[in-house]
Protein backbone atom coordinates (compact mmCIF):
# COMPACT_ATOMS: atom_id res chain seq x y z
CA UNK A 1 0.00 0.00 0.00
CA UNK A 2 1.49 3.57 -0.76
CA UNK A 3 0.70 6.50 0.25
CA UNK A 4 1.18 9.44 -2.85
CA UNK A 5 -0.68 11.95 -2.61
CA UNK A 6 -1.67 13.70 -5.99
CA UNK A 7 -2.76 17.14 -5.07
CA UNK A 8 -3.78 18.83 -1.75
CA UNK A 9 -5.90 21.82 -3.17
CA UNK A 10 -8.55 21.53 -6.02
CA UNK A 11 -6.85 24.45 -7.81
CA UNK A 12 -4.01 22.84 -8.25
CA UNK A 13 -5.67 19.34 -10.56
CA UNK A 14 -6.72 20.29 -14.56
CA UNK A 15 -8.21 16.94 -14.74
CA UNK A 16 -6.28 16.28 -17.50
CA UNK A 17 -5.98 12.98 -17.20
CA UNK A 18 -1.93 12.33 -17.65
CA UNK A 19 -1.40 10.01 -14.33
CA UNK A 20 -4.92 8.17 -15.43
CA UNK A 21 -2.84 6.96 -18.45
CA UNK A 22 0.24 6.63 -16.97
CA UNK A 23 -0.18 4.41 -14.14
CA UNK A 24 1.24 1.08 -14.90
CA UNK A 25 -1.19 -0.63 -12.15
CA UNK A 26 -4.57 1.17 -12.81
CA UNK A 27 -4.31 2.31 -9.87
CA UNK A 28 -6.03 5.61 -10.50
CA UNK A 29 -9.60 6.55 -12.33
CA UNK A 30 -11.10 10.16 -12.79
CA UNK A 31 -13.99 10.28 -10.40
CA UNK A 32 -16.65 13.01 -10.01
CA UNK A 33 -17.14 15.04 -6.83
CA UNK A 34 -20.32 16.50 -5.07
CA UNK A 35 -20.45 19.46 -8.35
CA UNK A 36 -19.30 17.14 -11.48
CA UNK A 37 -16.48 18.35 -11.64
CA UNK A 38 -13.59 15.09 -12.20
CA UNK A 39 -9.96 14.13 -10.26
CA UNK A 40 -8.37 11.43 -10.43
CA UNK A 41 -8.69 8.94 -7.96
CA UNK A 42 -5.97 6.81 -6.40
CA UNK A 43 -6.48 3.03 -4.99
CA UNK A 44 -3.92 2.77 -2.64
CA UNK A 45 -4.39 -0.96 -2.89
CA UNK A 46 -3.33 -0.95 -5.76
CA UNK A 47 -0.60 1.67 -5.84
CA UNK A 48 3.19 -0.21 -5.58
CA UNK A 49 5.04 4.02 -5.36
CA UNK A 50 6.81 4.01 -8.53
CA UNK A 51 5.64 8.05 -8.96
CA UNK A 52 5.15 8.05 -12.51
CA UNK A 53 1.70 9.68 -11.55
CA UNK A 54 3.78 12.70 -9.61
CA UNK A 55 6.03 12.72 -12.43
CA UNK A 56 3.75 13.54 -15.66
CA UNK A 57 2.01 16.08 -13.91
CA UNK A 58 2.75 19.28 -15.75
CA UNK A 59 0.05 21.71 -13.49
CA UNK A 60 2.14 21.57 -10.38
CA UNK A 61 5.45 21.55 -12.62
CA UNK A 62 7.93 24.52 -13.96
CA UNK A 63 5.84 25.48 -17.52
CA UNK A 64 7.95 25.76 -20.20
CA UNK A 65 5.78 27.59 -22.46
CA UNK A 66 6.68 28.85 -26.18
CA UNK A 67 6.07 32.91 -27.02
CA UNK A 68 4.02 32.99 -30.64
CA UNK A 69 6.46 33.89 -33.61
CA UNK A 70 3.61 34.51 -36.01
CA UNK A 71 0.14 35.89 -35.47
CA UNK A 72 -2.82 35.62 -37.85
CA UNK A 73 -6.44 36.69 -38.56
CA UNK A 74 -7.25 33.94 -40.77
CA UNK A 75 -10.30 32.06 -42.78
CA UNK A 76 -10.44 28.99 -44.23
CA UNK A 77 -11.77 29.05 -48.51
CA UNK A 78 -14.08 25.55 -48.01
CA UNK A 79 -17.82 26.83 -47.08
CA UNK A 80 -17.61 22.88 -45.71
CA UNK A 81 -15.52 23.39 -42.82
CA UNK A 82 -16.28 27.47 -42.49
CA UNK A 83 -20.13 25.69 -41.96
CA UNK A 84 -19.21 23.36 -39.44
CA UNK A 85 -16.86 25.32 -37.85
CA UNK A 86 -17.37 27.73 -34.46
CA UNK A 87 -15.08 30.51 -36.21
CA UNK A 88 -12.92 30.19 -39.21
CA UNK A 89 -12.29 26.80 -40.06
CA UNK A 90 -8.84 26.65 -39.51
CA UNK A 91 -8.72 23.46 -37.08
CA UNK A 92 -10.41 21.46 -39.65
CA UNK A 93 -7.70 23.02 -42.99
CA UNK A 94 -5.27 21.53 -40.32
CA UNK A 95 -6.71 18.12 -39.64
CA UNK A 96 -7.73 17.96 -43.28
CA UNK A 97 -4.19 17.67 -44.17
CA UNK A 98 -3.18 15.74 -41.48
CA UNK A 99 -5.78 12.92 -42.58
CA UNK A 100 -4.55 13.64 -46.03
CA UNK A 101 -0.84 12.47 -45.35
CA UNK A 102 -2.08 9.07 -43.64
CA UNK A 103 -2.32 10.65 -40.32
CA UNK A 104 -5.05 10.35 -37.16
CA UNK A 105 -6.69 13.69 -35.57
CA UNK A 106 -7.57 13.85 -32.08
CA UNK A 107 -10.00 16.19 -30.52
CA UNK A 108 -13.24 16.60 -28.70
CA UNK A 109 -16.27 14.91 -29.57
CA UNK A 110 -20.35 14.99 -28.46
CA UNK A 111 -21.15 11.09 -29.02
CA UNK A 112 -24.68 10.15 -28.02
CA UNK A 113 -24.63 6.81 -25.95
CA UNK A 114 -27.32 5.45 -24.12
CA UNK A 115 -29.57 8.20 -24.58
CA UNK A 116 -26.63 10.84 -23.23
CA UNK A 117 -24.86 13.32 -25.00
CA UNK A 118 -21.09 12.88 -23.67
CA UNK A 119 -18.18 15.02 -24.44
CA UNK A 120 -14.83 12.75 -25.18
CA UNK A 121 -12.08 12.93 -27.04
CA UNK A 122 -11.92 10.72 -29.91
CA UNK A 123 -9.19 9.64 -32.87
CA UNK A 124 -10.70 9.71 -36.30
CA UNK A 125 -8.52 8.83 -39.34
CA UNK A 126 -10.94 9.78 -42.01
CA UNK A 127 -12.09 12.88 -43.75
CA UNK A 128 -15.62 11.56 -43.06
CA UNK A 129 -15.35 11.37 -39.64
CA UNK A 130 -13.88 14.77 -39.42
CA UNK A 131 -17.38 16.36 -38.67
CA UNK A 132 -17.34 14.73 -35.37
CA UNK A 133 -14.52 17.48 -33.99
CA UNK A 134 -15.76 20.09 -35.57
CA UNK A 135 -17.45 23.12 -33.95
CA UNK A 136 -17.06 24.10 -29.94
CA UNK A 137 -18.36 21.89 -27.52
CA UNK A 138 -17.92 24.40 -24.32
CA UNK A 139 -17.80 21.54 -21.99
CA UNK A 140 -14.54 19.64 -20.13
CA UNK A 141 -13.97 16.35 -22.82
CA UNK A 142 -12.97 12.96 -21.00
CA UNK A 143 -9.79 12.09 -22.29
CA UNK A 144 -10.09 8.09 -21.73
CA UNK A 145 -6.95 6.54 -22.74
CA UNK A 146 -5.99 9.07 -26.10
CA UNK A 147 -2.67 9.76 -25.04
CA UNK A 148 -2.08 6.24 -24.86
CA UNK A 149 -3.04 5.75 -27.99
CA UNK A 150 -1.55 8.63 -29.49
CA UNK A 151 1.80 7.45 -28.69
CA UNK A 152 0.81 4.18 -30.46
CA UNK A 153 0.59 6.01 -33.22
CA UNK A 154 3.35 7.76 -32.99
CA UNK A 155 5.47 4.98 -32.47
CA UNK A 156 4.45 3.54 -35.74
CA UNK A 157 5.27 6.37 -37.38
CA UNK A 158 2.15 7.92 -38.81
CA UNK A 159 0.97 11.60 -38.22
CA UNK A 160 -0.62 12.81 -35.22
CA UNK A 161 -2.44 15.78 -34.94
CA UNK A 162 -4.13 16.41 -31.19
CA UNK A 163 -6.28 19.01 -29.98
CA UNK A 164 -7.93 20.54 -27.33
CA UNK A 165 -7.39 23.10 -24.30
CA UNK A 166 -4.15 23.31 -22.84
CA UNK A 167 -3.89 21.79 -19.98
CA UNK A 168 -4.92 18.77 -21.75
CA UNK A 169 -2.09 19.50 -24.35
CA UNK A 170 0.46 19.57 -22.05
CA UNK A 171 -1.19 16.82 -20.31
CA UNK A 172 -0.61 14.78 -23.20
CA UNK A 173 3.35 16.06 -23.69
CA UNK A 174 3.75 14.99 -19.88
CA UNK A 175 3.05 11.49 -20.52
CA UNK A 176 4.57 11.59 -23.47
CA UNK A 177 7.74 12.54 -21.87
CA UNK A 178 9.58 13.80 -24.74
CA UNK A 179 9.72 15.69 -28.13
CA UNK A 180 8.04 13.84 -31.35
CA UNK A 181 8.90 14.88 -34.66
CA UNK A 182 5.68 13.56 -36.14
CA UNK A 183 3.63 15.38 -33.69
CA UNK A 184 1.55 18.17 -34.26
CA UNK A 185 -0.55 19.91 -31.41
CA UNK A 186 -3.37 22.71 -31.53
CA UNK A 187 -4.64 24.29 -28.54
CA UNK A 188 -7.77 26.57 -27.75
CA UNK A 189 -8.01 30.23 -26.21
CA UNK A 190 -9.82 28.67 -23.40
CA UNK A 191 -12.12 30.52 -20.56
CA UNK A 192 -12.68 28.03 -18.97
CA UNK A 193 -14.42 24.48 -18.42
CA UNK A 194 -17.49 23.27 -17.40
CA UNK A 195 -18.22 19.86 -16.42
CA UNK A 196 -20.08 17.35 -18.49
CA UNK A 197 -22.54 16.55 -15.59
CA UNK A 198 -23.98 20.22 -15.41
CA UNK A 199 -24.28 19.79 -19.56
CA UNK A 200 -26.21 16.22 -18.92
CA UNK A 201 -28.44 17.48 -16.01
CA UNK A 202 -29.39 20.67 -17.91
CA UNK A 203 -30.31 18.78 -21.41
CA UNK A 204 -32.01 16.13 -18.83
CA UNK A 205 -34.34 19.40 -17.44
CA UNK A 206 -34.30 20.38 -21.22
CA UNK A 207 -35.81 17.27 -22.70
CA UNK A 208 -38.95 17.53 -19.92
CA UNK A 209 -39.89 20.59 -21.22
CA UNK A 210 -39.50 19.08 -25.15
CA UNK A 211 -41.36 15.70 -23.52
CA UNK A 212 -38.37 14.37 -26.22
CA UNK A 213 -35.03 12.82 -26.01
CA UNK A 214 -31.93 15.22 -27.67
CA UNK A 215 -29.68 13.73 -29.14
CA UNK A 216 -27.41 16.41 -30.96
CA UNK A 217 -25.83 19.58 -29.35
CA UNK A 218 -24.50 22.14 -31.46
CA UNK A 219 -23.37 25.44 -29.36
CA UNK A 220 -22.78 27.66 -32.17
CA UNK A 221 -24.66 26.36 -35.66
CA UNK A 222 -23.98 28.55 -38.36
CA UNK A 223 -26.62 28.07 -40.38
CA UNK A 224 -28.74 30.61 -39.48
CA UNK A 225 -25.70 33.33 -39.48
CA UNK A 226 -22.27 33.69 -36.90
CA UNK A 227 -23.27 33.70 -33.26
CA UNK A 228 -24.40 32.50 -30.33
CA UNK A 229 -26.79 30.43 -31.67
CA UNK A 230 -27.40 26.82 -30.37
CA UNK A 231 -29.32 23.54 -33.04
CA UNK A 232 -30.46 21.49 -30.66
CA UNK A 233 -31.44 17.85 -33.16
CA UNK A 234 -34.61 15.73 -30.75
CA UNK A 235 -36.80 13.31 -31.33
CA UNK A 236 -39.98 13.83 -30.06
CA UNK A 237 -42.76 11.57 -27.80
CA UNK A 238 -43.37 9.83 -31.01
CA UNK A 239 -40.02 9.17 -32.24
CA UNK A 240 -40.27 11.76 -34.92
CA UNK A 241 -36.52 13.50 -35.58
CA UNK A 242 -37.13 17.42 -34.85
CA UNK A 243 -34.76 20.48 -35.12
CA UNK A 244 -35.05 23.73 -32.64
CA UNK A 245 -32.64 26.58 -32.35
CA UNK A 246 -32.28 28.84 -29.03
CA UNK A 247 -30.17 31.77 -28.87
CA UNK A 248 -27.15 30.71 -26.48
CA UNK A 249 -27.93 33.77 -23.94
CA UNK A 250 -31.46 32.17 -23.35
CA UNK A 251 -30.26 28.93 -22.09
CA UNK A 252 -29.13 28.33 -18.72
CA UNK A 253 -26.04 26.38 -19.54
CA UNK A 254 -24.46 28.55 -22.15
CA UNK A 255 -25.42 31.67 -20.61
CA UNK A 256 -23.75 30.34 -17.21
CA UNK A 257 -20.37 29.43 -19.14
CA UNK A 258 -20.48 32.99 -20.66
CA UNK A 259 -20.94 34.78 -17.39
CA UNK A 260 -18.09 32.35 -16.38
CA UNK A 261 -19.98 30.93 -13.31
CA UNK A 262 -19.30 27.09 -13.97
CA UNK A 263 -15.51 26.82 -14.50
CA UNK A 264 -13.48 23.97 -12.97
CA UNK A 265 -11.84 25.63 -9.43
CA UNK A 266 -8.54 25.56 -11.08
CA UNK A 267 -9.51 27.54 -14.66
CA UNK A 268 -9.91 30.47 -12.06
CA UNK A 269 -6.32 30.16 -11.58
CA UNK A 270 -5.08 28.95 -14.85
CA UNK A 271 -1.51 29.33 -15.88
CA UNK A 272 -1.54 28.92 -19.40
CA UNK A 273 -4.33 31.98 -19.33
CA UNK A 274 -1.39 34.27 -20.91
CA UNK A 275 0.38 34.93 -24.50
CA UNK A 276 3.05 32.20 -24.09
CA UNK A 277 1.63 29.14 -25.25
CA UNK A 278 1.86 25.26 -25.31
CA UNK A 279 0.96 23.56 -28.26
CA UNK A 280 2.24 24.42 -31.94
CA UNK A 281 -0.83 26.53 -33.40
CA UNK A 282 -3.47 28.27 -31.30
CA UNK A 283 -6.83 29.22 -32.51
CA UNK A 284 -9.80 30.71 -31.32
CA UNK A 285 -12.38 33.39 -32.18
CA UNK A 286 -10.93 36.98 -33.77
CA UNK A 287 -12.75 38.96 -31.60
CA UNK A 288 -12.56 43.26 -32.00
CA UNK A 289 -11.05 42.29 -35.54
CA UNK A 290 -12.65 44.96 -37.20
CA UNK A 291 -11.55 47.47 -34.56
CA UNK A 292 -8.16 46.52 -34.50
CA UNK A 293 -7.88 46.04 -38.40
CA UNK A 294 -10.54 48.29 -40.00
CA UNK A 295 -8.72 48.98 -43.20
CA UNK A 296 -7.61 45.49 -44.13
CA UNK A 297 -11.29 44.22 -43.46
CA UNK A 298 -12.23 47.06 -46.04
CA UNK A 299 -10.48 44.42 -48.84
CA UNK A 300 -10.63 41.55 -46.88
CA UNK A 301 -13.20 38.59 -48.38
CA UNK A 302 -13.60 37.84 -44.51
CA UNK A 303 -16.33 38.10 -42.52
CA UNK A 304 -18.01 37.46 -39.48
CA UNK A 305 -20.90 36.29 -40.89
CA UNK A 306 -18.90 33.05 -41.69
CA UNK A 307 -16.51 33.33 -38.91
CA UNK A 308 -13.01 34.57 -38.93
CA UNK A 309 -10.21 32.66 -36.57
CA UNK A 310 -7.11 34.19 -34.82
CA UNK A 311 -4.49 32.15 -35.32
CA UNK A 312 -0.89 32.49 -33.28
CA UNK A 313 2.12 30.14 -34.54
CA UNK A 314 4.06 28.98 -31.80
CA UNK A 315 6.64 26.36 -33.39
CA UNK A 316 8.25 25.78 -36.78
CA UNK A 317 5.99 23.08 -36.89
CA UNK A 318 3.12 25.39 -36.65
CA UNK A 319 4.51 27.96 -38.94
CA UNK A 320 5.49 25.02 -41.52
CA UNK A 321 1.84 23.63 -41.48
CA UNK A 322 0.20 27.07 -41.77
CA UNK A 323 2.72 28.20 -44.87
CA UNK A 324 1.33 24.99 -46.29
CA UNK A 325 -2.06 25.73 -46.00
CA UNK A 326 -2.32 29.25 -46.97
CA UNK A 327 -3.58 29.38 -50.54
CA UNK A 328 -6.41 27.51 -49.02
CA UNK A 329 -7.74 30.37 -46.47
CA UNK A 330 -7.92 33.83 -46.80
CA UNK A 331 -5.53 35.74 -44.36
CA UNK A 332 -3.46 38.83 -43.47
CA UNK A 333 -0.96 39.07 -40.52
CA UNK A 334 -2.05 40.45 -37.11
CA UNK A 335 0.00 40.98 -33.83
CA UNK A 336 -0.26 38.88 -30.63
CA UNK A 337 -1.25 42.05 -28.70
CA UNK A 338 -4.29 42.88 -30.92
CA UNK A 339 -5.22 39.84 -30.49
CA UNK A 340 -5.18 39.75 -26.82
CA UNK A 341 -6.62 42.85 -26.30
CA UNK A 342 -9.87 41.20 -26.81
CA UNK A 343 -9.41 38.05 -25.60
CA UNK A 344 -8.46 38.08 -22.02
CA UNK A 345 -7.47 34.51 -21.45
CA UNK A 346 -4.22 35.07 -23.26
CA UNK A 347 -3.60 38.02 -20.63
CA UNK A 348 -4.95 36.82 -17.47
CA UNK A 349 -7.12 33.65 -16.13
CA UNK A 350 -11.06 34.15 -15.75
CA UNK A 351 -11.75 35.86 -12.22
CA UNK A 352 -14.72 34.02 -9.73
CA UNK A 353 -17.49 35.35 -9.68
CA UNK A 354 -19.98 35.90 -6.79
CA UNK A 355 -22.82 34.35 -8.35
CA UNK A 356 -20.63 31.06 -8.73
CA UNK A 357 -21.10 30.21 -5.16
CA UNK A 358 -24.26 30.77 -5.33
CA UNK A 359 -24.98 28.65 -8.08
CA UNK A 360 -23.16 25.86 -6.35
CA UNK A 361 -25.32 26.01 -3.40
CA UNK A 362 -28.24 26.44 -5.28
CA UNK A 363 -26.76 23.27 -7.25
CA UNK A 364 -25.81 21.43 -4.22
CA UNK A 365 -29.85 21.77 -2.44
CA UNK A 366 -32.26 22.21 -5.30
CA UNK A 367 -30.28 20.24 -8.85
CA UNK A 368 -29.99 21.60 -11.51
CA UNK A 369 -33.68 22.33 -11.60
CA UNK A 370 -33.00 25.18 -9.37
CA UNK A 371 -30.38 26.06 -11.35
CA UNK A 372 -32.71 26.62 -14.60
CA UNK A 373 -35.26 28.35 -12.13
CA UNK A 374 -32.61 30.66 -10.74
CA UNK A 375 -32.00 31.36 -14.32
CA UNK A 376 -35.25 31.69 -16.01
CA UNK A 377 -36.02 34.54 -12.97
CA UNK A 378 -32.70 36.20 -13.38
CA UNK A 379 -33.05 36.90 -17.15
CA UNK A 380 -36.77 37.76 -17.20
CA UNK A 381 -36.65 41.12 -18.52
CA UNK A 382 -33.14 40.66 -19.97
CA UNK A 383 -34.63 37.98 -22.30
CA UNK A 384 -36.31 40.74 -24.84
CA UNK A 385 -33.09 42.13 -25.21
CA UNK A 386 -31.52 38.91 -26.47
CA UNK A 387 -34.25 38.11 -28.64
CA UNK A 388 -34.13 41.80 -30.57
CA UNK A 389 -30.57 41.68 -30.66
CA UNK A 390 -30.73 37.83 -31.88
CA UNK A 391 -32.59 39.46 -34.88
CA UNK A 392 -30.64 42.10 -35.70
CA UNK A 393 -28.62 42.38 -38.96
CA UNK A 394 -24.52 41.63 -38.08
CA UNK A 395 -23.43 44.63 -39.99
CA UNK A 396 -25.78 47.11 -37.71
CA UNK A 397 -24.39 44.80 -34.61
CA UNK A 398 -20.81 45.82 -35.54
CA UNK A 399 -21.81 49.55 -36.22
CA UNK A 400 -23.29 49.79 -32.75
CA UNK A 401 -20.02 48.13 -30.66
CA UNK A 402 -17.79 50.37 -32.75
CA UNK A 403 -19.92 53.32 -31.45
CA UNK A 404 -19.90 52.39 -28.10
CA UNK A 405 -16.45 51.96 -27.83
CA UNK A 406 -15.61 55.54 -29.40
CA UNK A 407 -17.77 56.22 -26.64
CA UNK A 408 -16.08 54.91 -23.87
CA UNK A 409 -12.82 55.86 -25.12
Amino acid sequence: MSSIELFQNKTDCCGCSACYNVCPRKAISMQEDEYGYVYPVIDQDKCVGCGLCRKVCHYQADKELRTPIKAYAAAGKKEEFLKKAASGGMFSLVADKILEEGGVVFGAAMEYHNNTLIPKHIAVESKEELFKLQGSKYVQSFIGNTYAEAKKYLADGRKVLFSGTPCQIEGLKGYLGREYGNLYTIDIICHGVPNAKWFQDYIKVFETKLQGSIYSYNFRDKSRGQGMNARIEYYDKNGKAKVIYRDGHLTSFFHLFLKMNIYRDNCYHCPYARKERTADITIGDYWGIYEEHADEMKHSTMSNSKGISCVLLNSDKGLKIFGQLMPQMDYFESTVDKIAKHNMQLREPTQYTDERFKLFDLYKNAGYEGIEKYFRKSIRFKKYFYQLRSMAPKGLKRKLKQMIAKVRG
